[in-house]
């Protein structure tokens, strides 16, 4: 054998002694917590109001067919299709509904946690103890462990976007990687919202801003590959707009952008809620994250990888965003919060790759933050609103007297009282076939409804309904609400 293979076949096992360990333990780390959270998402009554809008958005697909997504059986257009489109494949198969929904979230939580890791080796293969240190810092992370359990699209979101922002890592040393991330960007809008082409535009911006970077930027594969993402991200509401006569304005979760911002005028009176999700009541490690992601951003050390800048101006970049634009909810920033965890990671490896003291104090806040993290973590899954047992079982009475000549509704006190669960809560666990209608006792009034009528309201108000509608009949008490229906023939 000639010197240079044999020096080239030495070098391939040290390359792989030099990982196996990291490897090893990352994943037997992602196989724990996989169990850890494989036990907790078939637990509990689907009663969270997005929760029930996957599942309802699923069953009526189901019903309807794939090509559009309904609400209501009406074609809604808040989100995109590829998450219920995965659901319509467990809802049927699995006993458990809450499992059924739930196990799409999970599975993209743990690709997003092995994402995390090919993100680490990137950023610097000769640390591979980061692989490993990047997993435990953001497995343990609540906001991680918290989304993957609940029947959301944020975690799908996150796992793209991570990937994609990996992509664009390799793209730096070879271009032909940016189709890759056009590719993941289009699979991002069709989970739901295409928030990774912002992500690669300040990437973009970031390497043309420095001039060693500027250099490596390949225009030919940058300009197709975006192009594409466009080509592919449009499909879908094109399709919407041409069969359904989908509003252009909605495209792209336009009918939910009131939500997006809590109904609040834009840069009024900030909140910083997404700050207070992701600082204090969402990760207790938030904070040192973004410490060492404005540290990284000011650092003049030339030890500090390029990729750990990008990931720290990126990170911050959408943060800003979130605040200025005033999003009500942290979950709007989670697709950057593995960034986050990845700079935190290479933060705390620099300070055990010290001696002395330096080196203990960072092995035991590595130690408290991850224990403290998981901590926080089984509280927030364990924390529990009202039962919803009652409700679900007059839920499955209102289905049993549903049928195609009657009208269904589900009475509230007044508009802003809302006593009785979400409609998508009736509609999903009353297995219903037809649309329901939410109304006040006041608008019942003025609607002049023929009979017959089915309906749900509180026992306190029955009597407004029999004043209304004097053959109502309880079909159902049960707890504080009753199942009524009124016909003529009563």
């Amino acid at each position: 054998m000639a010197e240079s293979e044999r020096s080239s076949l030495s070098a391939h096992f040290s390359f792989d002694r030099h990982l196996r360990w990291p490897i090893i333990s990352s994943g037997l780390l992602i196989v724990a917590v996989a169990v850890w959270l494989g036990l907790k998402i078939p637990n509990g009554i689907l009663n969270y109001p997005d929760e029930l809008l996957t599942a309802e958005r699923t069953r009526e697909m189901l019903l309807q067919g794939r090509g559009s997504v309904y609400f209501n059986f009406h074609h809604t257009f808040a989100k995109p299709p590829l998450q219920y489109w995965l659901t319509t494949l467990t809802l049927p198969r699995f006993q458990n509904p809450t499992t059924a929904v739930r196990l799409w979230p999970l599975l993209y939580g743990l690709l997003t946690a092995i994402a995390v890791g090919g993100l680490a080796f990137l950023i610097d293969p000769k640390r591979p103890w980061l692989i490993p240190l990047s997993i435990a810092i953001f497995v343990s992370c609540p906001l991680f462990s918290t989304e993957a359990t609940r029947a959301l699209l944020d975690t799908g979101l996150m796992f793209f976007t991570t990937a994609a922002i990996g992509f664009a890592q390799l793209a730096r040393r070879n271009p032909a990687w940016w189709p890759a991330v056009a590719v993941t960007c289009w699979l991002g809008a069709l989970q739901k919202i295409p928030i990774i082409f912002l992500v690669w535009l300040i990437i973009v911006l970031v390497r043309l801003s420095a001039p060693g970077e500027r250099e490596r930027i390949r225009r030919g594969w940058l300009t197709g590959s975006a192009l594409l993402a466009a080509a592919l991200i449009l499909i879908w509401p094109l399709v919407q707009f041409w069969k359904y006569q989908m509003p252009p304005m909605k495209a792209f979760a336009g009918d939910d952008l009131n939500a997006l911002f809590g109904q609040r005028q834009l840069g009024a009176r900030p909140y910083f809620e997404v700050l207070d999700g992701l600082l204090l009541s969402g990760w207790a490690g938030g904070a040192f994250a973004l410490i060492a992601a404005i540290a990284f951003l000011f650092s003049r050390r030339r030890d500090v990888p390029a990729a750990v800048s990008e990931m720290s101006i990126l990170s911050l970049a959408l943060i800003v965003l979130a605040v200025l634009c005033n999003f009500r909810s942290v979950r709007y920033v989670l697709p950057i919060v593995p960034c986050l965890c990845v700079v935190l990671a290479f933060f705390l490896l620099q300070l055990l790759e010290q001696t002395g003291k330096v080196r203990a104090g960072a092995i035991a806040f590595i130690a408290l933050l991850v224990s403290s993290g998981f901590l926080q973590a089984e509280i927030k899954m364990h924390h529990r609103g009202r039962d919803a047992s009652h409700e679900q079982r007059v839920a499955q009475k209102l289905g049993e007297w549903q049928r195609t000549s009657a009208s269904t509704v589900l009475i509230e006190p007044s508009e802003r009282k809302r006593d009785l669960r979400s409609t998508a809560f009736y509609l999903f666990h009353g297995n219903l076939r037809f649309a329901v209608k939410r109304w006040t006792v006041e608008q019942l009034r003025e609607s002049s409804l023929p009979q017959p009528v089915v309906g749900v309201c509180l026992a306190r108000d029955f009597a407004s309904v029999q004043t209304i509608f004097p053959e109502a009949r309880a079909e159902l008490v049960h707890d504080q609400f009753i199942c009524w229906q009124a016909a003529p023939s009563l």
